[in-house]
């Protein structure tokens, strides 16, 4: 299992997230950026939902997976429609580089909330600063 730095993202059910990878090399020729469900391995991208070759997608398990090139100017974040609960978890950006261990990799947790939440909650949530939680694996997600 490798640990890295892990963004958070937090969307409503029915809408549109983003996934960021934030990488100057996905725009080189020939770099392949490839995005996975669970938690990154060591040399490849697994449980792979969608892989792009220079800003164009040659694979996506759904057509709600996008890539979002007008984000950060680079080819590598993914954009989720449509979004369900189900789609909760973790992903993997993997930016695979030519020549060995030159690959970067970022995690992402997204957490899907259904859409009962008021739109008071939703607004407070996007002017927080920073927000604590407290993640259980089989658990529940706490708010703290």
């Amino acid at each position: 299992m490798i640990r890295s730095n892990i963004t958070c993202v937090v969307g409503v059910a029915g809408g549109r997230v983003l996934l960021p990878c934030r990488s100057a090399a996905a725009n080189q020729d020939g770099v392949e950026v490839c995005w996975g469900r669970g938690e990154p391995s060591l040399f490849t991208c697994h449980n792979t939902v969608m892989n792009s070759k220079g800003g164009v997608v040659k694979y996506r398990s759904s057509n709600r997976f996008s890539v979002s090139s007008t984000v950060y100017g680079r080819h590598a974040s993914m954009s989720i429609y449509k979004t369900r609960p189900s789609d909760s978890g973790f992903y993997h950006c993997r930016v695979q580089v030519p020549g060995p261990f030159n690959d970067q990799t970022f995690t992402v947790h997204l957490i899907v909330i259904s859409r009962t939440f008021t739109q008071s909650f939703i607004s407070e949530l996007m002017n927080t600063n920073s927000i604590q939680m407290q993640l259980r694996t089989g658990g529940s997600l706490t708010w703290i």
